[in-house]
């Protein structure tokens, strides 16, 4: 018996434009740049996972580019991912880049003559220039889609001659540039000399943020509607919570709850099953989030957490006053935790974005029964490092893990061990 396919889909790109749900916003603000006279670019950022790839090669299908204004005697769009390529060169890159040309271009000719291009090799600035005069004598305005462009911007191979000749070939012919990157380019350069390159003033910035509730509900319709699955508003609720925002999160609750159900499993039985899997399913995924996050950040999201689980009380909700008594930086922080989609807000307070991401939270930073530190310890940490400021919660310290003790010690004054505890050991949402 064939089973159902799953609608829920998480792990790879979203390829078919059907399935492709919300950014209605950042599509809208990418295409009127390049429809303009001056076909200008655009730099897209977002956090791991937050479906950039997904919105650059939905931008280029050949059935979606026209609907959005860009037919494709007018348009060759090109999507390129260099996720990997750490020894790329320049002379590989326009390589690279003619090749998927020759693929995507309508025009006979100028697919033939790109091809020419990318097997002769050795090409510089004059001999670009040149092709992409031609190009937009013949009316082709050229797009180049970059995927995981911060693997150009953080090799040493390309210098400053590299990005001020790409910029001159955006500003005088018919080519625009959209990179993809995790943080803002600027923040991607593998020299000092590259920050000050004119090339990243060509871009406006447009963050990929996790979805509103509005995309997120047009997801879980458009999803369970195409495989004709009902999911209850209590299951439709359970998704959200567990995904809070994120494409890739949303799509894996979504998955295993659909994979519950075809079980056979229903209530409390369904929430246990589906928040256990996404529990297995995305502890790699926020150990990566956690890691890449300055020391800043993370004493924010901890400050979050301790907050959160606090009595409530004016001086425990968390707001940005009562984040920024715990860590002055919090101002800054939840800024950029907001943009990676690690904090949520609502009626001013802050929260970590998954019931999922605090038990995490909480089980990365409690130390495991029977492998605490001993009070000599902590003492000894205490003398020796300079840290006596954090006397007062030397008693707590041995329960968490020793790499924590200086981020967590302005917490540990807000909010007791065993809330923090508790929600290690929790398992339902």
């Amino acid at each position: 018996m064939d089973l159902p396919a799953n609608p829920f889909t998480f792990g790879n790109p979203i390829r078919a434009p059907a399935c492709f749900y919300g950014r209605k916003s950042e599509i809208r603000q990418i295409t009127s740049r390049l429809l303009s006279s001056a076909h200008e670019s655009t730099s897209l950022v977002g956090e791991r996972r937050m479906g950039k790839t997904s919105l650059l090669t939905y931008i280029a299908h050949p059935d979606v580019a026209p609907s959005l204004g860009m037919p494709p005697e007018q348009y060759c769009l090109v999507y390129l991912d260099f996720q990997g390529l750490t020894d790329i060169t320049p002379a590989r890159f326009w390589q690279r880049v003619l090749t998927r040309m020759a693929r995507s271009a309508c025009d006979p000719e100028l697919a033939r003559r790109f091809a020419e291009l990318a097997a002769q090799g050795g090409l510089d600035f004059f001999d670009l220039e040149d092709l992409f005069e031609g190009v937009a004598q013949r009316g082709l305005n050229v797009v180049l889609l970059m995927d995981e462009f911060e693997y150009v911007t953080q090799n040493a191979n390309f210098g400053a001659d590299f990005f001020g000749g790409l910029r001159a070939l955006a500003i005088h012919y018919s080519l625009s540039l959209v990179p993809a990157t995790r943080r803002e380019l600027v923040d991607l350069c593998h020299s000092e000399e590259l920050k000050g390159s004119p090339f990243f003033n060509i871009f406006a910035n447009v963050v990929l943020r996790p979805f509103t509730p509005e995309e997120a509900e047009e997801l879980l319709a458009g999803c369970a509607g195409a495989a004709e699955t009902a999911l209850s508003p209590q299951e439709k609720a359970l998704i959200a919570r567990l995904g809070g925002g994120h494409p890739f999160f949303l799509q894996m609750a979504g998955h295993y709850l659909v994979e519950g159900k075809g079980q056979g499993l229903a209530g409390e039985e369904l929430r246990a099953f589906a928040a256990d899997r996404f529990d297995e399913q995305a502890d790699a995924h926020l150990t990566y989030l956690w890691s890449h996050s300055p020391e800043s950040e993370k004493i924010t999201l901890l400050a979050a957490l301790g907050l959160g689980l606090a009595k409530p009380s004016r001086q425990t909700i968390p707001t940005i006053e009562n984040l920024r008594r715990l860590h002055p930086r919090a101002s800054l922080d939840v800024v950029s935790l907001g943009k990676r989609g690690l904090l949520l807000t609502q009626d001013s307070a802050y929260s970590l974005f998954s019931p999922a991401f605090e038990r995490w939270l909480a089980r990365e930073v409690v130390a495991p029964a029977g492998q605490e530190e001993s009070p000599a310890s902590v003492d000894a940490w205490l003398t020796d490092g300079g840290h006596e400021r954090l006397q007062p919660v030397k008693g707590t310290l041995p329960r968490f893990k020793k790499k924590y003790w200086p981020i967590l010690a302005t917490v540990l004054k807000e909010v007791s061990f065993e809330m923090i505890a508790g929600v290690a050991l929790s398992k339902l949402i």
